[in-house]
């Protein structure tokens, strides 16, 4: 319904038809954001959840490389400039597997927390108040069903004023569970866009600002490769022909 932003709190006490079609359409809204939450939350779970696994496999591949110098292959003698060359790849491939763990840390912290805070307690909240005032208004219509039973029969003073009393009480009970639920549903309207839009601008600073921008981490391209493997081999080139 566009132009219409939020429910009549002021309302609640009459209940009026009009009041009630205006909140099917919220909690329609409602459940479209919570559905769509989920699935987003999912997305950003995967992402996460594949950070923390390139974490540990840069870690997995420097340790194998350091460890390339303990191995005994048959077919090949020692080889020192290799050994060297690896554990220079090793130490580098290593750095990198600590800035990974930053950024996962980053990530957890900038992306996933707004947007489970958000699933868990806002829209978890909207859940809960809407069994609550399913349950108050059900409630609410036994006792005025009873009521209205009792006026079709003589029963004494005592019995009514129960009964009365029972409508008063319930439909107080019902009328503050609405307030409460109406609140919510309002507030939803003016979190919904910050929190989805919060996670996504911390994915995105995260990325930004990710260590392995900075100066601890060195530049990765082929010519760095290149170079780290002939500075370690021109030592064992000239100890052969100094040999020689």
């Amino acid at each position: 319904m566009p132009g219409i932003d939020k429910l009549p709190i002021e309302e609640t006490f009459e209940d009026s038809p009009q009041t009630r079609s205006l909140l099917g359409v919220f909690e329609e809204d409602a459940a479209a954001i919570s559905k769509y939450s989920q699935q987003l939350f999912q997305a950003m779970h995967r992402i996460y959840d594949a950070q923390n696994e390139l974490s540990a496999a840069t870690h997995l591949t420097s340790k194998l490389l350091k460890e390339y110098e303990k191995q005994r292959f048959p077919l090949c003698c020692d080889d020192e400039v290799m050994s060297s060359t690896l554990q220079q790849f090793a130490k580098v491939i290593d750095e990198l597997s600590s800035c990974h763990a930053v950024l996962s840390t980053q990530l957890a912290d900038a992306m996933m927390f707004p947007i489970t805070q958000f699933k868990e307690r806002d829209l978890k909240e909207i859940l809960t108040l809407k069994e609550v005032f399913q349950i108050a208004s059900d409630d609410h219509d036994m006792a005025v069903n009873r009521y209205s039973r009792l006026s079709k029969r003589r029963d004494n003073e005592k019995v009514k004023g129960e009964v009365m009393e029972d409508v008063y009480t319930s439909r107080k009970k019902q009328h503050q569970t609405m307030m409460h639920y109406f609140t919510a549903l309002n507030t939803l309207q003016y979190k919904k866009k910050m929190s989805l839009l919060e996670p996504l601008l911390g994915y995105m600073q995260a990325q930004v600002h990710q260590p392995m921008t900075s100066s601890t981490c060195p530049t990765l391209t082929p010519a760095w490769f290149l170079s780290t493997a002939t500075s370690h081999a021109r030592p064992a080139t000239s100890t052969l022909a100094s040999k020689k």
